[in-house]
């Protein structure tokens, strides 16, 4: 599935976006585990592709957007 680069939010997780995290002050990169069904690692916390956070780390916090870009919003904002 390609993305588009006229849409800048996406609604699932793919490696190596970027997400901004409720308490986060700054935008957190996401990296995909080599493990089936797809899980991604967000600093300490694991979500599905989805963006739900698995059962095993219920205080992960709530994803707010997900950017449709593997270039870092840290640039932007800086």
């Amino acid at each position: 599935m390609a993305r588009s680069p006229s849409k800048p939010f996406s609604d699932k997780l793919f490696d190596c976006c970027w997400v901004e995290l409720a308490g986060y002050p700054r935008p957190e990169l996401v990296i995909q585990k080599r493990l089936k069904p797809k899980i991604f690692a967000i600093d300490e916390f694991l979500y599905d592709e989805r963006g739900t956070a698995l059962p095993v780390n219920p205080e992960a916090p709530a994803i707010h957007v997900i950017y449709n870009t593997t270039v870092s919003p840290r640039r932007r904002v800086a």
